[in-house]
């Protein structure tokens, strides 16, 4: 992103800018606590290999794991969320804010036409905040990562914001519990930033001298020592 280029995050929700915990936030603030908690390795049993190789990675060393929480913008629930789904199809929510709705999606839009026994009905959240993006750019809404959440999530989706500024997120009931309740403040969903303009044609190729090299390198880079891996991304 161009050095003046920047997403805006607004609201017309009066007073709701000044509660600044229930802001926008980088997704880095937001890693779940069993990940952050995590050691970056473990001393093995006493076998063995435990005498060559003393430690054994977790996935804190994992380049997957660590890039995905330095990417875009986790959205937070701005207020408390109380969903209920009856087996007869009664639905409802409710919100303690008058200025904070939900709609829902009818499961002829989506639930009846999927082969999928966990998704129960799409509710639809107003979101009170709009994203505006320079021209060329949308955001990817994304599903929380590695949350491990079985009663919801939110569907993942493309927006165009520089065009419409609503970040609206669908919420696919998953529980097999008939409510589910979402606190004030608890994360829902990424947003992540995306160039429409930039993007990459691909080629399928066969090994080559120079391509052999190329993966021999990075290879070398990630492999060279237990934590080589997290000392190259520490540094790029």
């Amino acid at each position: 992103m161009k050095k003046n280029n920047k997403i805006i995050f607004t609201t017309d929700i009066e007073g709701l800018y000044e509660q600044e915990d229930l802001h926008p936030q980088p997704a880095i603030n937001y890693m779940p606590d069993w990940y952050k908690n995590l050691p970056t390795d473990i001393k093995r049993d006493n076998t063995f290999i435990s005498k060559v190789i003393p430690n054994m990675k977790t996935v804190k060393l994992c380049p997957s794991f660590a890039e995905v929480f330095r990417e875009g913008y986790v959205m937070l629930a701005p207020c408390d969320y109380y969903f209920r789904l009856e087996k007869n199809g009664y639905w409802n929510w409710q919100t303690p804010d008058t200025e904070i709705k939900c709609d829902v999606h009818e499961d002829e839009q989506f639930i009846q036409h999927i082969n999928n026994k966990v998704a129960k009905k799409v509710f639809k959240l107003i979101n009170p905040w709009y994203g505006i993006t320079p021209k060329g750019w949308s955001i990817r809404q994304v599903p929380l990562f590695y949350n491990f959440n079985e009663d919801w999530q939110i569907a993942y989706g493309i927006l165009n914001t520089d065009v419409e500024h609503e970040l609206n997120q669908q919420l696919i009931y998953t529980s097999k519990s008939n409510e589910i309740f979402i606190k004030r403040g608890t994360p829902l969903n990424y947003i992540v930033p995306f160039n429409r303009k930039e993007k990459l044609q691909h080629e399928i190729k066969p090994i080559n001298k120079e391509l052999r090299s190329k993966i021999m390198k990075s290879k070398r880079l990630v492999r060279s020592g237990f934590k080589a891996s997290v000392n190259y991304y520490k540094k790029s």
